[in-house]
């Protein structure tokens, strides 16, 4: 789901778009802060921890946002191994979850084009907590497995990495067609459901 057939509507087209690109910059600052607990000092020391657009967005992440509705940021530079470095990699995806919350929560009370624009940001940031959850390289969910996993685990994530930003395409559009993150999408939204049912809204 890109953002391209909104374009007939400038505003929330626009506001979306920023949306996902202010996701995009939690989601890294939620690693970096944890990386930065865990003692990892590379995150602050490249500017991390700070709200500055030009650290955290990637031109073509920004571009692909628009085009197919997923893009990404600049990776946070962490090497912790481990349980530390699975948990930094899964902040990743527990911080697009929480801007899918806030996003939810205000559309339910904006007017035009801003409660729209809420409700289309908080798809697009479902989009991305499910996609980023699976264990295909570079997500996080390839991460998380890199650092927790055996030998065996790794090697077939390098495998899997070896075939480039083709192979992930490849990847990210079968699991598309085939109804996969549509499920775990559905899932995640089932989850804020409740967290709203449980807030009385």
């Amino acid at each position: 789901m890109g953002l391209l057939p909104y374009l007939n509507d400038p505003p929330v087209f626009l506001l979306a778009f920023l949306l996902g690109a202010l996701g995009l910059i939690l989601h890294n600052l939620f690693q970096a802060w944890l990386a930065d607990r865990y003692g990892e000092v590379a995150p602050r020391r490249y500017g991390f921890l700070r709200l500055d657009p030009r650290v955290h967005l990637e031109p073509l992440g920004l571009v692909l946002l628009a085009l197919l509705g997923f893009g990404w940021p600049r990776f946070v530079p962490s090497r912790l191994p481990g349980r530390k470095g699975a948990m930094v990699a899964l902040m990743g995806p527990l911080g697009f979850l929480a801007a899918a919350f806030v996003y939810g929560l205000l559309a339910r009370f904006l007017p035009y084009p801003f409660g729209e624009g809420f409700a289309l940001g908080q798809r697009l940031m479902l989009l991305h907590a499910a996609i980023y959850l699976f264990p295909v390289p570079p997500l996080d969910g390839a991460r998380a497995l890199y650092a927790v996993g055996g030998l065996e685990a790794r090697r077939f994530l390098d495998q899997l990495a070896s075939y480039g930003p083709v192979g992930f395409l490849v990847i990210f559009l079968l699991l598309s067609y085939t109804g996969v993150t549509d499920a775990v999408v559905q899932g995640l939204s089932g989850l804020l459901a409740t967290l709203y049912r449980a807030l009385g809204l």
